[in-house]
């Protein structure tokens, strides 16, 4: 028996759908989460315009869909289509199961719905299996969870975001403070006004540390993914809207504040900006720069999970998740392995770089899970790619560990 949060209903006010996604966005990537802002039309009509967000909000837990159709109710992924074709009767059931995503990944979805219901949809039904969205008790919640299955155990060092040991995972006041965290955390970005995370604040005189200069890495990066949302929201409206690619691409360019592209210049695929940045040039290889080994691995377990079935990957599945984790385990380790760490914005940048790699490391983990679960691999296949993920962290370990060995520079 798992663990499901249901919810239904409908915006109070449409206009407040980009609002609802800026924020949204933020808090998913504060907790280390995925978001997705999503626009699709109907060919036939491209007034009717499905928007919202896909998030990930915990690896190993279904995607939370926050879609919202053309009326303004929240849809599920399996009815984007319908919602595009025409006005839906009412609003539909949605649903997100919760059990691989841990006590954490729970109480996130629970106190973000909590969040915008009573901000953006004041109808919004609720229903919490756990009972934790109308007791907000963690330790009942946390049995609740140990005993949905024995899978739960086996895959909680897997898949606990927050690298914490077995024993302090169940600690009652550790558990509580972390709960306490999410809780604050959304409630502050839901309510507060719409800003970036401030910079890290350190004296003129004072340099900065290793750990600051990671706090501000860190800080730059979720910048820059919120900035990538919202151009690529920019740039399907636009579409819609029946602008070229091209012109699109310039016009969320320009919302952002960012240089124009110049004319005749191509709009790069992302998938082949990745392996550009991971291919060394001929003078680093001169030089003996090679790629890494877990890069290679890591290169090796994206195109095993590209070559899965192309019907099991629509938005939010499984496979879908499983592409994403690994494009961002690789993406982190190429970038943190592809120079020396000869000083210390090196080694923050490094840093920086394998927290982004062991989060993808997480999701693509939960995403083998849930593919196996659902039988969309084998139980062999299985076996490979967890053996292949083992192996890719041991490495990602290893260059923590050096890169936070940091000497003394003085």
């Amino acid at each position: 028996m798992g663990i499901t949060i249901h919810y239904r209903g409908t915006l109070d006010r449409l206009e407040d759908v980009e609002e609802l996604e800026d924020r949204v966005t933020d808090i998913a990537f504060s907790l280390g989460g995925h978001a997705t802002i999503w626009r699709s039309f109907s060919e036939h009509d491209r007034s009717r315009l499905v928007r919202g967000l896909i998030v990930e909000m915990a690896p190993g837990q279904d995607t939370l869909s926050l879609l919202i159709s053309p009326e303004g109710h929240f849809i599920p992924l399996h009815q984007i289509s319908a919602a595009e074709k025409g006005p839906l009767p009412e609003p539909p059931d949605c649903f997100v199961k919760t059990q691989f995503g841990g006590v954490e990944g729970h109480v996130a979805v629970a106190h973000l719905l909590g969040a915008i219901k009573a901000r953006y949809c004041s109808r919004l039904d609720i229903d919490d299996e756990s009972g934790f969205y109308d007791h907000r008790n963690a330790d009942e919640l946390a049995g609740k969870m140990r005993s949905s299955g024995q899978a739960i155990g086996m895959l909680a060092d897997q898949l606990r975001p927050s690298g914490l040991s077995k024993e302090a995972a169940e600690d009652p006041n550790i558990v509580a403070s972390r709960v306490q965290r999410i809780a604050t955390l959304v409630h502050q970005k839901m309510v507060g006004g719409l800003k970036p995370d401030p910079p890290t604040e350190v004296p003129e005189w004072m340099e900065q540390s290793l750990e600051d200069e990671v706090d501000e890495m860190d800080r730059l990066r979720r910048k820059n993914d919120l900035r990538s949302e919202r151009m690529a929201r920019w740039i399907e409206e636009a579409m819609a809207s029946g602008m070229s690619d091209a012109d699109a691409f310039d016009l969320a360019m320009q919302k952002e504040g960012l240089a124009a592209r110049c004319e005749g210049d191509p709009i790069d695929d992302p998938i082949d900006d990745l392996f550009d940045a991971i291919e060394p040039d001929n003078d680093e290889v001169a030089a003996g720069d090679q790629k890494h080994p877990a890069v290679i691995k890591a290169e090796t377990l994206l195109m095993q999970f590209m070559d899965l079935p192309a019907d099991n990957a629509s938005p939010g599945s499984f496979p879908s998740i499983a592409c994403r984790g690994a494009m961002d385990l690789l993406g982190g380790l190429a970038q943190a392995t592809h120079g020396r760490l000869e000083g210390r914005i090196d080694r923050a940048l490094a840093i920086s770089q394998l927290k982004r790699a062991l989060s993808g490391h997480a999701f693509a983990q939960g995403a083998v899970l849930g593919l196996r679960n659902e039988g969309k691999i084998s139980d062999d296949q299985s076996a490979g790619l967890h053996e292949l993920l083992r192996s890719i962290l041991k490495s990602i370990h290893v260059l923590l560990h050096d890169a936070w060995d940091e000497p003394d520079f003085e």
